[in-house]
């Protein structure tokens, strides 16, 4: 009788914490700011979720894009004093509109309204992150929970319907996720967005425990080595950084099951390096070509491997200098490092500590696959855009003492 009260205490405690963040969105932004909330929540929790990628648009129409209009007009002063007080905004804004003037020498000239129609949507999502983040941090702290909750869901329903599926690697039920590598950097992202966070009381941390096993073990049947690697490469920095023995346990729990992993399974192995190294010798002899400018946005690219002619070349730094040359691609670089000693400053609050393993993992990740700096919202997104915008909610918004953190 006792645990059930406790039980019922809990979740009204839940609930009224969830109101109270719900009062200060209204109260700080107006309904706009309510509508951007949501939009945010379905930018990332839509990837798992959309039955279609266009029904994944509109959503993003009615509660990102239209919101965030809205919002940067009516307080274009704050906006405007965030954008002159922090440089690393400067230089994305800078690049930018560089990615855009690349249309002057790009291939698809026929394309340019329905090319920057897409670029600007994604600005603005980008926007939005940056107007609601940066006012807000406990109602982003809970949404970043509530992404975990809702992948460790969704990986358990794809488990148990694995089985019956007849498929041979892991992936989602549709939409973005319906191929393994976007399927397994979705939900590796999610689980290391949200595994700062752990309930205090036993039986919570078990449920808890469970739902982000059920996500890695999602994340490890894709048989993306690229999101397996990166999720290795957040463990071994939770194990050199610390952050409390319960979690350094963790990491190296990790670290032994991916050890296990290669020795058990050594079908992962097996599959060499996919033409990776030759990928990135085609790719360098296509920068060679054009160095400075590159081959301009959107324009179409071939590199061939093993008899197979590739669209792409599996590491977004050789694409970024592909597409927009090397004087770019180093700017590029630079603003993704101040990103991560930004992050680094900020390790000892949960948020900060959050930020800066999805920027290790990203770091790793966009050495393996197919990431574009500039783009649509798709499943991979916020794999390159996630540490960016996070990034940029640190500093102003109000701190909070880590939450549940075990320091035992």
């Amino acid at each position: 009788m006792s645990q059930s009260l406790q039980d019922r205490q809990s979740v009204s405690s839940i609930t009224s914490q969830g109101a109270a963040q719900l009062r200060s969105v209204l109260d700080h932004l107006g309904i706009g700011g309510v509508l951007l909330a949501v939009g945010l929540f379905w930018s990332v929790a839509g990837v798992m979720l959309t039955p279609t990628m266009k029904f994944y648009s509109w959503l993003l129409t009615a509660f990102v894009y239209l919101p965030c209009f809205y919002l940067v007009a009516r307080y274009f002063n704050e906006f405007r004093h965030t954008v002159l007080n922090r440089r690393e905004l400067w230089l994305f804004l800078l690049l930018f509109a560089w990615s855009l003037v690349s249309l002057a020498w790009s291939h698809d000239a026929e394309r340019y309204l329905t090319i920057i129609k897409r670029e600007l949507f994604f600005l603005l999502l980008i926007l939005g992150w940056i107007v609601w983040g940066r006012t807000f941090n406990r109602p982003l702290q809970s949404m970043m929970i509530l992404w975990g909750g809702l992948a460790g869901l969704y990986s358990l329903a794809a488990l148990i319907a694995y089985p019956m599926r007849g498929i041979d690697r892991m992936y989602g039920f549709g939409g973005f996720m319906d191929n393994p590598n976007p399927a397994g950097y979705t939900i590796a992202a999610l689980v290391v967005l949200s595994c700062t966070w752990w309930p205090q009381k036993l039986s919570a941390r078990v449920v808890w425990a469970m739902l982000q096993a059920c996500s890695v073990a999602f994340v490890i049947m894709t048989g993306s080595r690229g999101s397996i690697v990166s999720l290795m490469a957040v463990a071994a920095v939770v194990v050199l950084l610390g952050g409390g023995r319960f979690y350094r346990i963790l990491a190296i729990v990790a670290l032994v099951a991916a050890v296990a992993l290669a020795i058990f399974e050594p079908s992962i192995l097996q599959r060499g390096d996919s033409e990776r190294m030759i990928l990135i010798k085609g790719a360098l002899e296509l920068i060679a070509q054009r160095p400075w400018l590159g081959i301009g946005l959107s324009s179409d690219y071939e590199v061939s491997a093993g008899g197979i002619v590739f669209g792409h070349c599996h590491n977004l730094i050789l694409d970024t200098a592909v597409q927009y040359g090397v004087i770019f691609t180093a700017l590029w670089v630079w603003l993704w490092v101040w990103l991560g000693f930004r992050a680094w400053r900020h390790r000892a609050e949960s948020l900060g500590m959050a930020i800066l393993m999805i920027w290790v993992f990203a770091t790793v990740a966009q050495q393996f696959d197919v990431f574009t700096v500039f783009g649509r919202a798709r499943a991979m997104w916020m794999v390159v855009w996630m540490p960016f915008v996070l990034s940029l909610c640190l500093g102003k918004s109000e701190k909070q003492a880590t939450v549940a953190q075990d320091h035992a």
